[in-house]
């Protein structure tokens, strides 16, 4: 039996199928979630939830605009999938709110953890890709902590699941997380720095460091600017700076999620490679995008690019070797000083 894809119409109209949804509301914010709740096989890439009766839900759990999931409807994956679900692991009451198995910083906050704030449950069992940093956990631990709820993390790793009496919640337009996000981070505390300029290194991240950020930084410190490294600062600390920022700049990164955050009229300065590729495409454009939803003032610099040899295994293991390769996404950069100092005069 080929897997049947159902519409939110198809939901709506089948009364038996739209049982099979919790509807969760945050009703400070208008914002409802549908919760598919019961029994249902999912991977631990894409999070679209299969029922036995091999029916899925497109127009709920596909999160991303390029995120294809086409190959669930070949015979291939058919063939795959029918032989080996009677081997899946199960796992048993448990709340799938999922996270990137490259651990990347921008899906997770804006796409996966928005989705924890409809769970009404006082003990969670929540599912995560075992990859998720511990960064990350703790946050979510905060967050939990705030609204009185106790979790017990459960890890997943590259494979298919059969989740018993289980929940998984549809993903959100960014629109909808950042308006989540910022209303339950309204309590963060605003005391830091009156700095308004910020600058964020990524000098101990795999890629798209600045080879030459000495040069940069020494620049920026005559504008007075704050220069900042993400990695030793816990998220809550990061938001604070962006909450208070006038001006950010940063190598394109994930750590740019956080411009949902920023008060409207922030200048953003991304410093980003050329993108030639097709499937770049989405990531050239991505900060602008968001930039432009939230009314923040988004500018780019384009920087030359050295290759970069040595990638992480975390990195070789989900990104093809001819990506690498020849992607710019995944060189170092060199900053055209003099283009900085144009845009700082």
């Amino acid at each position: 039996m080929p897997i049947a894809n159902k519409t939110k119409l198809e939901i709506l109209n089948d009364e038996n199928l739209n049982n099979s949804f919790l509807n969760a509301n945050l009703n400070d914010l208008k914002i409802n979630c549908k919760i598919y709740k019961g029994n249902f096989y999912c991977d631990s890439f894409n999070y679209l939830p299969i029922t036995e009766k091999m029916e899925t839900f497109e127009d709920l759990y596909n999160w991303q605009v390029d995120n294809s999931i086409s190959h669930f409807y070949s015979k291939e994956f058919l063939d795959y999938f029918n032989k080996n679900k009677q081997n899946f692991p199960i796992i048993e009451n448990a709340y799938v709110l999922g996270s990137s198995p490259g651990d990347n910083y921008y899906t997770h906050l804006l796409y996966f953890l928005p989705r924890i704030f409809f769970n009404d449950e006082k003990e969670i069992r929540l599912c995560v890709h075992r990859n998720l940093s511990n960064k990350f956990r703790s946050y979510i631990s905060e967050i939990c902590k705030n609204l009185n709820k106790k979790i017990n993390f459960v890890f997943l790793d590259d494979n298919f699941y059969f989740f018993k009496n289980s929940k998984i919640p549809e993903f959100l337009s960014i629109e909808k997380s950042k308006k989540i996000l910022n209303y339950f981070n309204n309590h963060i505390s605003s005391n830091v720095p009156a700095n308004l300029k910020k600058y964020l290194s990524r000098q101990n991240v795999g890629y798209r460091n600045i080879i030459n950020e000495d040069d940069v930084i020494k620049l920026l410190k005559k504008y007075n600017y704050r220069i900042l490294d993400l990695n030793n600062l816990e998220i809550k600390e990061q938001l604070n700076f962006f909450i208070n920022a006038d001006t950010i700049i940063s190598p394109t990164g994930s750590s740019l999620a956080n411009a949902i955050f920023c008060k409207p009229g922030t200048t953003i300065l991304e410093i980003a490679p050329t993108f030639n590729k097709e499937y770049e495409k989405n990531l050239s454009i991505r900060y602008a995008k968001l930039c432009s939803s939230f009314n923040l003032n988004h500018l780019k610099i384009n920087a030359d690019t050295i290759k970069v040899n040595n990638h992480s295994g975390l990195v070789t293991k989900y990104i093809s070797k001819e990506v690498l390769n020849e992607s710019s996404y995944y060189s170092d950069l060199i900053v055209k000083i003099n283009e900085l100092k144009n845009f700082l005069d």
